[in-house]
């Protein structure tokens, strides 16, 4: 993901070929450096400051994130008026800071008619002090979020924490980012493929680099990420779709003095004459 933000009086901007990188997976970089522009017609000068931030997306921060569906909204209006109200939303929301909020992808929905913006994104989870896990809301005991990656953590918040968090929060999410939430669209857990009644969770996977998308003052290049699934499973199931059950008995639990009988999520032991016990011995 690469993100230039320049002013409006910033002359043309070109990006060099080195500064594309390659796939995400092979580890995390983070970039932040002023680069000036200058353009003259000979008689007036003008220059301007770029910042350029380049994040490679891992596998862990796709895997714990989630897209939000924006109402009323455009990948232009969104990075030239709502993009830092959004993170400082999104922040305020996590008791995070906004440095810690990463945005790797928006892409307009093509599949309704309305003018919606879904936005891919996951939260670094903030420390606080030396050994401290992060409080309930901002500044409490006058500590301030440090960006958990920045200082050694590298954890993120789970994809159902961040979807549950925002969008039991979406009025102040609202009020602060200017912006609609609107509900999630988990079409790939409608079909409900976990079985044995576990939960179908949507998890992002990296799929291809996309176009730039530029406005007034930000040129970003997403990635285009593809929808998956996982599904947790129960004590004594396991497979893609918790579709296999393990043999609890395989091992022979109650010893040569009972018989195991396997049961939902463990195992009962069923002790022969004279043997007593949960792994039966003789008494």
């Amino acid at each position: 993901m690469l993100l230039c933000l320049t002013s409006s009086m910033t002359p043309s901007l070109s990006i060099p070929p080195s500064s594309f990188f390659p796939p995400p997976s092979l580890g995390t970089l983070c970039l932040n450096s002023p680069s000036a522009k200058q353009g003259s017609d000979g008689v007036h000068s003008v220059s301007a400051q770029c910042l350029l931030q380049v994040t490679i997306i891992t596998d862990e921060m796709l895997s714990n994130s989630i897209t939000l569906r924006l109402a009323n909204t455009s990948q232009e209006h969104f990075l030239s008026l709502l993009l830092a109200q959004f993170l400082d939303g999104v922040a305020r929301v996590l008791s995070a800071a906004p440095e810690d909020v990463v945005i790797f992808n928006i892409q307009d929905d093509t599949d309704v008619s309305a003018p919606i913006l879904n936005v891919s994104l996951s939260v670094a989870v903030p420390v606080f002090g030396e050994g401290h896990q992060r409080p309930g809301g901002l500044g409490h005991g006058g500590d301030r979020p440090r960006r958990g990656v920045e200082s050694g953590g590298g954890e993120f918040f789970g994809s159902e924490e961040l979807q549950e968090r925002l969008y039991l929060n979406r009025s102040l999410l609202a009020q602060i980012s200017s912006q609609e939430v609107l509900p999630f669209d988990d079409n790939i857990c409608l079909r409900e493929p976990c079985e044995n009644y576990m939960k179908c969770v949507s998890v992002l996977k990296f799929d291809s680099l996309a176009p730039f998308v530029a406005s007034d003052t930000i040129l970003f290049r997403p990635i285009h990420p593809i929808a998956g699934l996982r599904c947790r499973c129960p004590t004594g199931f396991t497979g893609d779709y918790c579709e296999t059950e393990i043999d609890l008995c395989y091992s022979k639990p109650c010893g040569a003095h009972g018989v195991c009988r396997s049961r939902e999520g463990g195992y009962t032991c069923e002790c022969f004459e004279d043997y007593t016990g949960e792994s039966p011995h003789f008494t």
